[in-house]
This record gives structure tokens, C-alpha cells and sequence, in this order.
């Protein structure tokens, strides 16, 4: 059983709440009211704000407050550029290492997913997708890959609920039929195949988004 600190909590809550989109981008959060939100004090809360801020997740600015990052479409599309090229060698580093037992964990993500929509829980499908690709690169066993991978995939988070904020069910389905595309061509172990289906992927998500 995990034994969070109260920062380590708050931080994971607030860390949550911010790739759900649940506070406005580019709005003030007041330490005060996010404490009295979360039944935390006003200490863990701080230290996890500060550690948000590190990451590039908040804005603090001196006299002004602390501010929810707002990504611009120009932010969004270069970090799509930079996923799309560290995911077409992954999926590659990933099909020729793939064990059975991890062809199956991506299989159970895919099942999760499924139910998560058929549940409505959008959410739940944002975080699922997310999961998707880091085993993906998790397989490939680079881990400078899986470094770089991991230090955008917050910032993507965000964008697929922005992605996904406006007609969810219908932007989830086809998430899912995207991702069922790419996990046959890991299975068939076709690798331009499976690179074109992370390609299709992800220009879903620049069309979503109005950058395509």
C-alpha cells in the first residue's frame, strides 16, 4: 500500500485537477480556497504548487500570483511534431523487443479503455490514452526515449482534454479504434504499419485541435 506525505498527496490531487483541465487555463489558483478544496493546509499545498511550477505546470509570478499554464496552438502543434518523431521510433524499438506478457498489458489498457467508455468516464479515457503511449515507450526499453517521451506527456494530457473537451464520446470512440489499429500492427509485428498508425493518430488530434 502506498504511503503518500501530505505534499506528495496534494501534489498528485492538484496534479490531477490541472490535466483534467478542472481549473480554467490561464486563471489564478489561490493557495487559501485550493487548501480549503482539497482539506489540506496551506503548507503541503505551497510545496506542492512549487513543485507544479518546476514542472511548468503553474505560472508563479512574483506580485501577481500563481497562474494555470494556457497553451497555444503553436506550443501544442511543436509538441505533437516532437511526439509524432520519438513515437515512430518507439513503436519500431517496441515491436522488436514486445514479450507476450507486455503484448497483454497493452491489450488490458485497451480493455480499460473500452469500458471506461462505455461508462462515459472521460476522464478516465484521457488518462488511459496517456497510459497507452508510455507503455509503448516503456517496451521500446530506451531510456532516453522513455525520458523525453515522459516530459511532454503531461503537456499532452492537457491537450487531449482540450482535444476531447467538445463531442467526448464521439473524439473517444475513434481514440480507440486508432489505438486498435496500432496495437494489430505491434501483434502482426509490422512495423510501417504501426508507425503510420501512431502518424493517424496523432493527425486526429492536430485536426481536433484546428492545427492540421
Amino acid at each position: 500500500m502506498e504511503h503518500l506525505s501530505l505534499k506528495e498527496s496534494a501534489y498528485k490531487i492538484i496534479k490531477e485537477k490541472l490535466l483534467n483541465l478542472e481549473f480554467e487555463p490561464g486563471s489564478r489558483l489561490r493557495e487559501d480556497l485550493l487548501a480549503q478544496e482539497i482539506s489540506m493546509s496551506r503548507t503541503p499545498v505551497r510545496e506542492a504548487i512549487n513543485q507544479l511550477s518546476a514542472e511548468g505546470l503553474v505560472n508563479n509570478i512574483p506580485r501577481r500570483g500563481i497562474f494555470v499554464i494556457q497553451l497555444t496552438p503553436q506550443e501544442i502543434s511543436d509538441f505533437l511534431d516532437i511526439r509524432e518523431a520519438l513515437e515512430a521510433l518507439a513503436i519500431e524499438k517496441c515491436i522488436s523487443n514486445i514479450t507476450e506478457r507486455e503484448l497483454k498489458a497493452l491489450e488490458k489498457i485497451q480493455m480499460d479503455f473500452k469500458s471506461a467508455l462505455a461508462e462515459n468516464n472521460f476522464k478516465k479515457c484521457n488518462s488511459l490514452d496517456s497510459k497507452f503511449h508510455q507503455e509503448i515507450a516503456q517496451i521500446s526499453n530506451n531510456k532516453k526515449l522513455i525520458e523525453f517521451l515522459g516530459e511532454i506527456e503531461d503537456f499532452m494530457r492537457i491537450a487531449r482534454a482540450m482535444e476531447k473537451k467538445e463531442q467526448p464520446k464521439m473524439k473517444n470512440e475513434l481514440t480507440f479504434k486508432e489505438h486498435q489499429a496500432i496495437l494489430e500492427a505491434i501483434r502482426d509485428k509490422d512495423v510501417k504499419r504501426a508507425r503510420e498508425a501512431i502518424s493517424v493518430n496523432i493527425r486526429t488530434m492536430k485536426a481536433n485541435l484546428g492545427l492540421a
